[in-house]
């Protein structure tokens, strides 16, 4: 399946990125991108794991605790299977680490920030063929290096993949 498919009324997966980035920047916007995105019938895992995210972001806007957690653990539950479906997908992986890189550590949910780390150092090359955006794989790039995640070699290698598939 093309990756740039149409979804459901003209959306992309480039739409479902761009959304995405919109709603990191407006935490507000939450609740109109899990809309969005629950309206997807049939999604591809990369899509799933957007899904999966869209329940993670919404728990930041939700003010009962309990509701919180529960988005959390709905968050959890999906993006576990869309990791299981496509487990070298760098897009996925990169997803979950973002997300549970900025959970509370006393949820104890962070638990494959180094799998991911690995898994995504091991499989940036295949950027292209995701056809992933250029700017979102230096987003990713950067997410890396920022948080302090990866060794200067692994940033070294990261930074090669990426100038190699531009």
């Amino acid at each position: 399946m093309l990756l740039s498919a149409p979804y459901l009324f003209g959306q992309t997966l480039n739409d479902i990125r761009s959304e995405f980035s919109a709603v990191v920047q407006n935490p507000e916007e939450s609740r109109r991108f899990y809309d969005y995105l629950k309206k997807i019938e049939n999604p591809p895992s990369t899509v799933k794991a957007y899904q999966a995210v869209s329940e993670a972001l919404l728990a930041q806007v939700v003010w009962n605790p309990f509701n919180k957690l529960a988005q959390v653990m709905k968050y959890d539950k999906q993006m576990e299977n869309a990791v299981t479906e496509d487990p070298d997908n760098v897009e996925i992986r990169f997803l979950r680490l973002a997300i549970e890189f900025n959970l509370p550590s006393f949820l104890g949910m962070s638990t494959h920030i180094e799998e991911d780390t690995q898994r995504i150092i091991q499989n940036m090359s295949s950027i292209n063929s995701m056809q992933l955006d250029k700017s979102y794989g230096r987003y990713i790039f950067h997410f890396l290096s920022q948080s302090e995640l990866c060794t200067d070699e692994e940033i070294y290698l990261l930074q090669r993949s990426l100038s190699m598939s531009q």
